[in-house]
């Protein structure tokens, strides 16, 4: 079952990067300074509406000061690592590989997606406030849909809460 507000978000610890070189970031580690995280949940990369949505974090970075952003989805590093050398998001890309922080934060989309993989993680977006609590969730049933500005600045005031 997704997160809603007030939940406590469950700690977790993901590589970001390439593998072998790959850093792992930890949620608890960036709620230490007391700032929010916001995390961008999408099922696929390399495809058009997850790249749009990674595009629109780049291009509104300025606005997420003060605000840990990520990426999050259920890939290996070495693919995230090649579509954000591609796209240079600015953000760290997750790799929720096993896809238990996707299903603990946002869900799965269980049926086959339009490239016939199944249990890809549902596009998403979670504001956590500097105090480990849930402040915003918004999640889409429709893979094809991307959050839209005012989603993003939600979850950013959000956030900052």
């Amino acid at each position: 079952m997704p997160l809603s507000p007030g939940d406590t978000a469950p700690d977790f610890q993901l590589y970001g990067g390439a593998a072998g070189d790959a850093p792992m970031f930890r949620l608890s580690g960036a709620l230490g300074g007391g700032g929010g995280v916001v995390l961008h949940f999408f099922p696929l990369p390399f495809t058009g509406v997850c790249t749009a949505q990674m595009c629109a974090v780049r291009d509104r970075i300025g606005s997420y000061e003060g605000v840990t952003v990520w990426g999050v989805t259920g890939h290996y590093p070495q693919l995230i690592a090649a579509w954000d050398r591609e796209n240079n998001f600015d953000v760290p890309i997750l790799a929720d590989y096993d896809h238990e922080v996707s299903r603990a934060y946002v869900g799965l989309y269980e049926d086959p997606l339009p490239s016939g993989l199944k249990y890809c993680s549902k596009r998403g977006v979670v504001a956590i406030g500097g105090d480990g609590l849930v402040k915003y969730v918004w999640i889409t049933e429709a893979p094809g849909v991307a959050p839209d500005g005012g989603v993003l600045s939600d979850a950013i005031i959000a956030a900052r809460s």
